[in-house]
C-alpha cells in the first residue's frame, strides 16, 4: 500500500513539473515573438542593406570595365603585333598538325589497301590506328580475312568440275590388269 501512495505522489509531482514547463515555454514564446512593427523595421533594414550591396556591385563592375578599356587603349602597337603573331603561329601549328594527320592517314590507307582491304574498310582501319583503337584494327583485319576466305571458297566451287555420277546404263570395261589376275 505504501508503494501505491509513493507512486501516486510521483505521478502527481511529474504532472506539476510538466504544467510548469508548458507555462514557461508559453511565456518565453510570448517574449520572443516580435511585433509587426518590429518585423517591418527589420524588413526595411534588410532591403536598404540589399540596395546598398547592389549599388556597390554595379560600381565595381563598371570600374572593372573602365580599367579593361584603359588597358586596351594603352596597349602599344608592338604588343598588338606580338599578339597577332602569336595567333598566326597557333593557326599555323594547327594547320601543320592537320596535314600530318592526313598524310599519316593516307599512308595507312595505302598500306591496308595493299594488304587486300577494300577502300572503305581501309579508311576506317587507318582512322582507328591513328586514334589508337587497336581493337577496331584487329576486328577489321578479321573482317578482311573472312571476306578473302569466302571469296576463295566461292572461286574454288566455281572452278570444280561437275560431279560425274554413273547412271548404270553403260557397262564398264574391266581393267585388263585385274582381269589378268582373276582370269575372267
Amino acid at each position: 500500500m505504501d508503494e501505491t501512495i509513493i507512486k501516486n505522489q510521483e505521478t502527481d509531482n511529474e504532472e506539476v513539473e510538466t504544467k510548469e514547463e508548458v507555462q514557461e515555454t508559453e511565456e518565453t514564446e510570448k517574449k520572443e515573438t516580435p511585433t509587426v512593427e518590429e518585423l517591418m523595421a527589420e524588413l526595411a533594414k534588410e532591403r536598404a542593406e540589399r540596395e546598398k550591396l547592389k549599388t556597390s556591385l554595379n560600381k565595381a563592375s563598371s570600374d572593372v570595365a573602365k580599367y579593361k578599356k584603359q588597358l586596351r587603349t594603352k596597349q602599344t602597337a608592338e604588343e598588338a603585333a606580338e599578339e597577332a603573331k602569336k595567333e598566326q603561329e597557333e593557326a599555323r601549328n594547327q594547320y601543320v598538325k592537320d596535314l600530318e594527320y592526313k598524310v599519316k592517314k593516307n599512308e595507312a590507307m595505302a598500306r591496308y589497301a595493299n594488304a587486300g582491304m577494300d577502300a572503305d574498310l581501309a579508311e576506317k582501319t587507318a582512322e582507328a590506328e591513328l586514334n589508337g583503337d587497336m581493337d577496331t584494327v584487329n576486328a577489321n583485319y578479321q573482317k578482311m580475312m573472312a571476306a578473302k576466305i569466302k571469296a576463295a571458297e566461292a572461286e574454288w566451287i566455281k572452278s570444280r568440275p561437275d560431279i560425274q555420277t554413273g547412271s548404270g546404263e553403260e557397262k564398264e570395261e574391266e581393267d585388263p590388269f585385274i582381269k589378268g589376275f582373276t582370269g575372267k
